[in-house]
């Protein structure tokens, strides 16, 4: 009986996004995952693909060509991941293919030729208990808060509990997948790996290693039973056996994928652990709303460690550096004990206004805003290109900074402290860690360098511009960037908000980030607004397909369950639908833009006609 391979192409193309039948040919011995090379299109030329199935009959009415060759002689993906690249791309309006081309690694046969053929054996591991592994045991998803302050040897409470849950894990001999925002907590988990003594049982997968060691750790993970941890991307890394799903802060942003089909670590996660019948641990120092959703509707337990919390003190003024909190930091800097100083924006100014008429000054190429960049540049917050100052309006030609970044805030602190080590670290140059001593860093939200033992005095300076931002989730993102700036504080910290008023004043005091951002979330229920539904968001390359999409979407059966929400842009459009309508939204979204982009007759070459957001977090 003949065997037939399905292959699919990790291609962004949506007309690729199909299985493709191809004839295996007597003495080809292929498995589900292998990578091989295939004749393609009208020229027969050779094109690498995956197979996805293996079965005896097609449904193409034609006579089917034979595989040309195996390309590798490792598998490149389990049948696990390729259910799961199915899955996102059905509720993400996406292809499969560029969701394979994120979990297919480059190939290196160098890699292949040294890699050893026999699975190490998992030895006896650590006995160490937890209140998380304690937990594990009776449930299978979880909401944990850990311990705020910084645990053993300076490493992060949360790092080694989950560490710890992953050796628990080792022990019955099952994988676990630890997913991870950025760099620093990726380090802050490899620091309770190493005090473990777990390191040659952990995988790492992160888009900042070597293609070579990313490749060698892939393919372990597909073989030998591991800790598999990383970035993002991690979450369509492979893992033998898997047992438990964990993933540390799903509110940063940097869990959203920035390209086609825009998902994010959590939705991917909550997938995996149902296809895959795990653990699965949620984490975070401050909740998403996402996680209070699931929480409320009884889907997560929460579970919430108690412990030590710095001092609290609330400015309602806006002076950042007010005379008190000046004397403050010279107190402690003179005693040789650190101060960490948060700003909301990286740069000189967040932005720049004329110097005459004080109109907000605007990018001559797509009429955004200019700021000041590190350099010292006028640049555009949207295109990022470099701006020649224009005569305003009004003729002036005189800027003057609306509100001063991180570079200027350093730069007026090293000519109060002239003594003083000053240090700046932000999104562009982050500084992972400093030592102890009379050091004063200023620092943009999720740049924090750690310092040894903590720092005694922790000053939110932008605290009522981060909440007053123009954003639905402005208060929940703010609470949890001071949290994990507050994490970085020693137990004898004192810790300064600067600008808050009112209830929130009162209720910061307490340090419970839960029940700030649970207020937050039921006056947005109560609203109907995100968690209670989800956004898309359809962007189109031009006006004409723009009203045909349009047109088309206002004729489906499922357009009268839609909310349209205003857009800024023109050429896009946003809607509001219920959770139980996301996979026919998805469905008819696809089958629409599809067809429309077939047709199209107004798009430039190579150009995608439509780009679509099952989940946009910045369109309200």
């Amino acid at each position: 009986m003949q065997t037939i391979a399905a292959i699919r192409f990790p291609s962004p193309l949506p007309q690729l996004d199909r299985e493709y039948d191809y004839l295996v040919r007597d003495g080809l011995h292929l498995d589900i995952g292998a990578l091989v090379e295939v004749p393609f299109g009208h020229g027969k030329r050779p094109k690498q693909g995956v197979v996805v199935e293996l079965k005896n009959i097609s449904s193409h009415d034609g006579k089917l060509t034979e595989i040309s060759q195996i390309v590798s002689p490792f598998p490149q993906i389990s049948r696990e991941v390729l259910v799961l690249c199915g899955q996102v791309a059905l509720r993400q309006a996406g292809t499969v293919g560029e969701l394979l081309a994120t979990a297919l690694p480059k190939r290196f046969i160098r890699v292949e030729k040294s890699f050893e053929s026999t699975e190490d054996s998992v030895q006896h591991l650590h006995e160490l208990n937890s209140i998380l592994n304690s937990a594990l045991e009776t449930e299978n998803r979880m909401y944990f808060t850990p311990r705020l302050l910084a645990g053993t040897d300076n490493i992060p409470s949360w790092a080694i509990d989950f560490a710890l849950a992953c050796s628990a894990e080792l022990a019955i001999g099952r994988s676990s997948l630890v997913v991870l925002p950025d760099y620093r907590e990726m380090r802050h988990f490899e620091m309770a790996l190493e005090l473990l003594k777990l390191g040659d049982f952990s995988h790492r997968h992160a888009s900042s290693d070597t293609g070579s060691d990313a490749y060698r750790n892939h393919l372990l993970a597909l073989r030998d039973v591991g800790i598999n941890y990383g970035t993002r991307s991690a979450c369509f890394a492979p893992a033998k056996n898997l047992g438990l799903i964990m993933l540390w802060d799903d509110g940063d942003e940097s869990h959203l994928e920035q390209s086609s089909p825009y998902w994010c670590s959590r939705e991917v996660l909550l997938q995996r652990h149902e296809n895959e019948n795990t653990k699965l641990v949620l984490a975070s120092h401050s909740p998403s709303s996402e996680c209070l959703r699931l929480i409320e509707i009884g889907y997560l337990k929460k579970l919430v460690v108690d412990g030590n919390f710095p001092l609290v003190r609330v400015t309602e003024n806006f002076t950042r550096l007010d005379d008190e909190t000046f004397g403050l930091v010279s107190k402690i800097v003179s005693q040789n004990r650190p101060v960490l100083v948060q700003i909301n924006n990286l740069g000189f100014a967040s932005a720049v206004a004329c110097g005459n008429c004080k109109e907000i000054r605007i990018c001559t190429n797509c009429a955004s805003s200019i700021w000041i960049d590190p350099l010292g540049i006028l640049r555009c917050r949207s295109c990022r290109h470099a701006q020649e100052l224009t005569p305003c309006v009004c003729g002036g030609l005189t800027t003057k900074a609306i509100r001063i970044g991180s570079s200027a805030v350093a730069d007026q602190l090293r000519k109060s402290f002239p003594s003083t080590t000053i240090v700046e670290s932000n999104g562009e140059n982050p500084i992972v860690s400093i030592s102890s001593g009379g050091v004063l860093v200023v620092s943009t939200p999720g740049a924090e360098p750690d310092v040894d033992c903590g720092y005694d005095l922790i000053l939110i300076a932008d605290a009522a511009q981060m909440i007053g931002a123009p954003r639905l989730r402005a208060l929940e993102r703010a609470v949890a960037v001071w949290a994990n700036a507050i994490s970085l504080a020693s137990e004898k910290s004192l810790v300064i908000f600067v600008g808050l008023s009112g209830a929130l004043s009162e209720q910061i005091k307490t340090l419970n980030f839960y029940r700030i951002v649970e207020l937050d979330y039921i006056d947005r229920m109560g609203l109907g607004l995100p968690p209670a539904t989800r956004v898309a968001s359809i962007s189109s390359s031009n006006h004409v397909d723009h009203g045909k999409l349009v047109n088309e979407l206002e004729q489906t059966t499922i357009f009268p369950r839609l909310r349209v929400l205003p857009s800024k842009d023109e050429l896009t459009i946003v809607l509001d639908y219920q959770y139980a309508d996301g996979a026919e939204l998805a469905n008819q979204v696809v089958k629409i833009t599809r067809l429309l982009s077939v047709k199209s007759k107004h798009k430039k070459p190579g150009e995608r006609v439509f780009r679509i957001n099952m989940d946009d977090y910045k369109v309200i």
